[in-house]
């Protein structure tokens, strides 16, 4: 385990021992030099890390401001010359993190204004924020080729199922389950964007394609219950974790 991980599992450590500022201590440091040791903590350092946080600002209402100052520091580099899309990454995963989806619609609708090619770059990741404002105008400017879209999200569904199945693991399973999870949240976020601006028959053509563009009758399968039973995707993945911890037969 690298010293990064080390450093995270004691921030989460102390947070449960009730040690809430040197829990915060360890946040900080692994959100500004997490990556300068191990690169490959990129996704952690945006999901779980950001998420063990928000559990601790929940105790300790200091850990809360500190990460929207890093986020208000990381802004204001943004506009001022430090224009990168990863620092917009960095920006929008805390807001997520945060619930503050209004504050990655605003600086979208700067960068909108003052640098469209960033805009262009960041319009896939602020996308869930501008529906959640409500901002359709601004969402549809950034969505000009729907089926085309839809076309490059199926294809990224198609190539990574037949992935694990070439590995032939059922441990796959919850990966697969999790990516048809984001795909339907993709295909919603669209179709939304489309009904709000009334364009009721291309939403139509679009919830067509989604199941269309897929190449087997699993993945179609899997795609149309998460539409008509939106949760039943988290319960396939819930009831496969929770067979994994079956015993082997004549085991128990």
């Amino acid at each position: 385990m690298s010293q990064a991980h080390e450093i995270l599992e004691r921030a989460r450590n102390a947070r449960l021992a009730g040690k809430y500022e040197d829990a915060l201590r360890d946040h900080l440091w692994f959100h500004e030099h997490a990556l300068d040791e191990d690169p490959s903590l990129a996704g952690v350092r945006l999901s779980f890390a950001l998420r063990d946080w928000i559990y601790l600002a929940e105790q300790f209402p200091l850990a809360r401001r500190a990460l929207q100052a890093i986020r208000d520091r990381d802004t204001q580099r943004l506009l001022n010359g430090g224009a990168t899309l990863q620092r917009f990454m960095d920006i929008n995963a805390i807001n997520s993190a945060l619930g503050e989806d209004r504050a990655t619609h605003e600086l979208f609708s700067q960068i909108d204004a003052q640098i469209p090619e960033l805009a262009r770059q960041c319009a896939e990741l602020a996308m869930p924020s501008l529906v959640a404002v409500e901002d359709f105008a601004l969402a549809r400017r950034y969505l000009p080729a729907p089926l085309e879209r839809i076309a490059g999200l199926a294809q990224r569904l198609n190539d990574f199922a037949q992935e694990m199945a070439s590995r032939g693991s059922t441990s796959s399973a919850p990966a697969l389950l999790s990516y048809v999870l984001n795909y339907t949240k993709e295909v919603r976020l669209i179709t939304e964007v489309l009904r709000r601006s009334g364009e009721d028959e291309l939403v139509e053509q679009v919830a067509s394609a989604a199941l269309e563009q897929l190449k087997s009758d699993a993945l179609r399968d899997a795609v149309q219950r998460e539409f008509e039973t939106p949760g039943a995707t988290i319960a396939a993945m819930v009831a496969h974790a929770k067979a994994g911890e079956q015993p082997p037969a004549g085991k128990q």
